[in-house]
């Protein structure tokens, strides 16, 4: 061994040293690079709860580390935004449970001024105790609002973005690469064209939307030196290569409907200038197009009726001045087109009216009503007054604004002096009045009585009561109808110059007190100085006597006069109601002719006399052998109809079989012998689409088989169809044989 030998381990001290220099020049670097990245670290001591963090970590949320001291779990559970401290502890049990290889949470916290800072952090254990469990972890906070706000304001962009592509139904939305093929199609593209976009995206070119010829035409022009012609896309996305370009066109959609559109190119480019495809949006017009083709044809018509009209009609500015005139306007008031083309509206308006006129148009300006009427003086240009009936309204534009008056104005000059000269003789017509049997009421149009002429007075209020001026109408009598006689009608309808109440009743009905007396009831209208309606005369007179004659009279058409029964004109009248009543309800009803056997010898043998007895004595047989409520009608000689109402043919033919018997044993006494005949009948149903000829040709055509087949027997139409009628027990052939037996009561039987 050597003498000046080291001993062993001598250079352990600055082995030591170096590695100590080594191990914090790797810390002051391992900081310099943490500072560098702006990262806030921290230290947590899973069991002890122990937690170490750097200044950046407060700085961070705008604190320092004195100012959170002291630092633990729950200061970072207390600036976390409660809606995300859940799922930073879910994370971090998922990392401490060994369930994932890291923590790694996104969560807000709350900044020291207030607002809330979106933070990344990240971390992991790095020691475990001798059991496995968690000792120290470790981990960094990043400050990403930037990132975040940014993420968020890209997706809201391009949430606003596809909503507004989804919502627009009303415009087609088409986009395509540079190639031309189509990767977006809206809903209101295909609300437009008819295609699903399943079937255009990433399909087909945008070209196939054009109408064919329409964009021949158009290619043409632009084929190149060898006659090469571009595609549909090549010439439009040319036009459309630095900018948008919009063009109309024809669109024909999928069922082959023509459309036409206003269509918008525009280039798609990315952030560096690449061109990434096209954008074409297509709104269609078609609508529009057609309400314009509409509106010229109106302007057309309007300007046809505002020439010809009858009428003074005018367009008005705002201010006042005639725009324009018809030759009605100029020959009223005595101008030509171009002297009043000159001044306004006013000028020519009498002083004593203008003020009440302005009103009016401002009333029309401010909206407060849409048109106004009045009566007005015009100044002719011959000094003289005209009197119009002026209408006016406004022309709005689409949006709502004022643009011009248009004026109608009618002639009443003459008009109103009647009217005055009526007024003046107002004193001499009561006078007259007065001698008139006849009642006459004047009233205003609230139902005052303002004047009752003599007769009125005794109708109303009794001889020498006080008298009725002054009461309201509805207090001293009442209106009603033979139809409705406990109905009252509104007096206040009676007194609307605009209703035709009282001309819609033929059968009115004067109550005073118990008593009812017919009425016709003539009314006149009264006017004021304005030219409107301010009360009405009302004659009313009494035709008692006239309505029994009426009545009479319509007796006397309607009634045979030997039996007492409906004669043909009666008789059609009730068969159409009949006819009418089953369309309505789908009730069944039958029709019965009757014709006489036999009754011709009675007339030869023993004269009319004997033969009007057994005509009314037939006539009696049937009038008791149905309901009251049938109708038994003479149509002349010795024929007979009745008709059924809710009555089927099985029935209808028990009733004719009781009938047949009832006349087949009636005997009339006539001097020494007694006189007798049979009957032969036919039935046929009466149907809703019938006319009366059809009804009464059918049920006489079965009274004539009857008579065929040996008379004194009934016979039935066949049902419709064909087929025996269902509440029939017969054979079906619509023949009945009648023997001489006893039949029970057909009234009885239903």
């Amino acid at each position: 061994m050597k003498r000046n030998a080291a001993p062993p381990h001598s250079d352990e001290p600055a082995e030591l040293a170096r590695a100590l220099q080594e191990t914090a020049e790797q810390r002051r670097r391992l900081e310099m690079i943490i500072d560098g990245t702006a990262m806030g670290t921290w230290e947590w001591n899973c069991q002890s709860g122990q937690m170490r963090v750097n200044e950046r970590w407060a700085q961070i949320v705008g604190h320092t580390r004195e100012e959170l001291a002291p630092i633990t779990p729950e200061t970072f559970f207390r600036l976390v935004h409660p809606d995300d401290l859940a799922q930073s502890n879910a994370l971090l049990r998922e990392h401490l449970e060994g369930r994932s290889p890291h923590y790694d949470s996104l969560c807000r916290m709350r900044h020291k001024d207030g607002h809330w800072i979106w933070v990344q952090d990240r971390g992991r254990v790095y020691e475990w105790d001798a059991q496995g469990q968690p000792v120290w972890m470790a981990g960094a906070h990043a400050d990403v609002s930037d990132l975040q706000n940014a993420l968020e304001d890209a997706a809201n962009m391009r949430q606003r973005l596809q909503a507004v592509v989804d919502a627009s139904d009303e415009v087609a939305v088409i986009a395509t690469d540079p190639d031309g093929v189509v990767n977006l199609f809206n809903s209101g593209a295909q609300k437009l064209l008819g295609y699903h976009p399943n079937e255009v995206i990433g399909r087909v070119n945008p070209g196939l939307f054009h109408e064919v010829h329409e964009m021949e035409e158009y290619l043409r022009p632009q084929a190149d030196a060898h006659g090469r012609v571009p595609t549909i896309f090549e010439a439009l996305t040319a036009r459309a290569a630095h900018g948008t370009w919009s063009h109309q066109w024809t669109f024909v959609r999928k069922d082959g409907e023509h459309r036409q559109v206003r269509l918008s190119i525009s280039p798609l480019d990315s952030g560096n200038g690449q061109r990434l495809g096209y954008v074409g949006m297509a709104m269609d017009i078609t609508p529009l197009l057609e309400v314009r083709e509409q509106a010229h044809v109106a302007a057309e018509k309007f300007a046809g009726a505002f020439s010809s009209a009858a009428l003074g009609m005018a367009l008005v500015s705002l201010e006042g001045r005639w725009l324009d005139v018809n030759d009605a306007l100029c020959g009223i008031l005595g101008y030509t087109r171009a002297e009043l083309l000159e001044i306004d509206f006013q000028t020519l308006t009498h002083p004593d009216d203008l003020n009440a006129d302005l009103a009016l148009v401002g009333d029309l300006l401010a909206g407060r009503r849409d048109h106004y009427h009045m009566d007005k003086r015009y100044l002719g240009k011959g000094g003289n007054v005209v009197w119009g009936r002026l209408s006016v309204s406004l022309v709005r534009a689409p949006h709502g604004e004022p643009l011009h008056f248009v004026s109608q104005i009618q002639d009443v000059t003459a008009q109103r002096l009647s009217g005055q000269q009526l007024r003046e003789s107002e004193q001499r017509t009561r006078v007259t009045l007065d001698a008139v049997a006849d009642m006459v009421l004047t009233l205003d149009l609230e139902g005052n009585i303002q004047y009752a002429n003599a007769a009125a007075t005794r109708a109303l209020a009794g001889e020498g009561a006080t008298p009725v001026t002054g009461s309201q109408v509805q207090d001293v009598m009442e209106l009603t109808t033979e139809y409705a006689p406990r109905s009252p009608l509104d007096m206040a309808v009676l007194l609307d110059a605009e209703s035709n109440a009282v001309d819609l009743h033929s059968d009115l009905l004067l109550s005073v007190g118990a008593q009812r007396v017919p009425v016709d009831l003539t009314r006149a209208w009264l006017q004021g100085e304005d030219g409107q309606v301010s009360g009405a005369v009302w004659v009313i007179r009494d035709v008692t006597q006239q309505r029994a004659r009426q009545r009479e009279a319509r007796h006397l058409a309607e009634v045979d006069p030997l039996t007492e029964l409906s004669n043909r004109r009666g008789f059609e009248a009730h068969l159409q109601e009949a006819i009418t009543r089953v369309a309505r309800t789908g009730q069944s009803a039958s029709l019965m002719f009757i014709d006489l056997d036999n009754f011709k010898p009675i007339n030869d043998n023993h004269g009319h006399l004997a033969g009007d007895a057994m005509l009314w004595a037939v006539a009696n047989v049937l009038r008791h052998g149905v309901r009251d409520s049938d109708i038994v009608a003479r149509l002349g000689g010795d024929e007979f109809a009745v008709i059924l109402a809710g009555c089927t043919l099985r029935r209808a033919r028990r009733i004719a079989s009781d009938l047949l018997e009832s006349v087949r044993n009636l005997s009339v006494p006539w001097r020494v012998e007694r006189l007798a005949v049979g009957t032969s009948i036919g039935i046929a149903a009466i149907a809703g689409h019938m006319s009366v000829d059809v009804a009464v040709a059918a049920a006489d055509a079965q009274c004539y088989r009857a008579k065929a087949l040996g008379k004194n027997n009934v016979q039935v139409e066949a049902p419709v169809h064909g087929g025996p009628d269902p509440l029939d027990g017969g054979d079906g052939d619509g023949d009945m044989d009648v023997d001489s037996g006893a039949r029970t009561s057909s009234r009885d039987a239903e």
